[in-house]
């Protein structure tokens, strides 16, 4: 890496380092300081889709269905938190996260073929499987340490697998919203969403991946039954 991406990786880590707590907290504490913050960063991203938007062919129309997409995001996550509780809330983030940090180093590491370069140039093939892939890493990891520390879990191979496959499904549908993001970004020809978060750009950069998945893994759980 160059000595500016250096100097932009310890400014995203050190951010993640403060940020990252302090959701986990709030998820773990519940009630209405989690739906405060929830609130919170639905008006600013809702703030930040608007400010893409309005610069897009069609503002009204991507104005409308991003409003959409955000409250089906965001409702998603009060319904993991509420109805699959703590373990599984942090589970999903932890893969969400580890999906967008494992793509990251995986393509900066291995590089190899670009995976939409007229959407997104820099992100690869190889940093989107290995995204995946360590989401399934992480998730299983997560599932089995619940399942040591929880007496009503009975240790089995069958939920850990299960995990990993819930997972690399994470992990691919949260790297298609950051791709979804980036397209409506090129739209609309900005690079951030803002500058909220020192390295990171706007909030909405940060959440995309969240707000795709959500959904998916709280349907995943609801089908299944299934929660940590």
């Amino acid at each position: 890496m160059s000595k500016m991406d250096m100097k932009a990786l310890r400014t995203r880590i050190l951010s993640a380092l403060v940020l990252i707590p302090v959701v986990i907290y709030i998820v773990i504490v519940g009630g209405w300081p989690f739906y405060i913050m929830l609130a919170i960063l639905a008006a600013i991203t809702a703030y930040e889709w608007v400010y893409i938007a309005r610069h897009t062919r069609g503002a009204l129309f991507h104005s409308a269905w991003g409003a959409v997409y955000l409250l089906i995001g965001f409702g998603a996550c009060v319904m993991i938190r509420e109805y699959y509780g703590v373990g599984s809330s942090i589970m999903f983030l932890l893969m969400v996260w580890s999906a967008d940090i494992g793509a990251f180093f995986c393509g900066q590491i291995i590089g190899g073929k670009r995976l939409a370069p007229s959407i997104s140039p820099n992100k690869t093939i190889s940093g989107f499987v290995g995204g995946a892939v360590i989401s399934a890493i992480v998730g299983m990891i997560f599932f089995t340490v619940s399942m040591i520390v929880n007496p009503q879990f009975e240790f089995s191979i069958v939920p850990i697998l299960f995990a990993g496959v819930i997972g690399v499904i994470v992990g691919i549908v949260g790297q298609a919203g950051d791709l979804l993001e980036s397209k409506i970004k090129r739209m609309a020809g900005v690079k951030d969403t803002g500058t909220i978060i020192p390295g990171h750009g706007g909030l909405l950069d940060r959440v995309d991946s969240m707000l795709m998945a959500a959904p998916v893994f709280y349907m995943i759980y609801s089908f299944f039954s299934f929660g940590v």
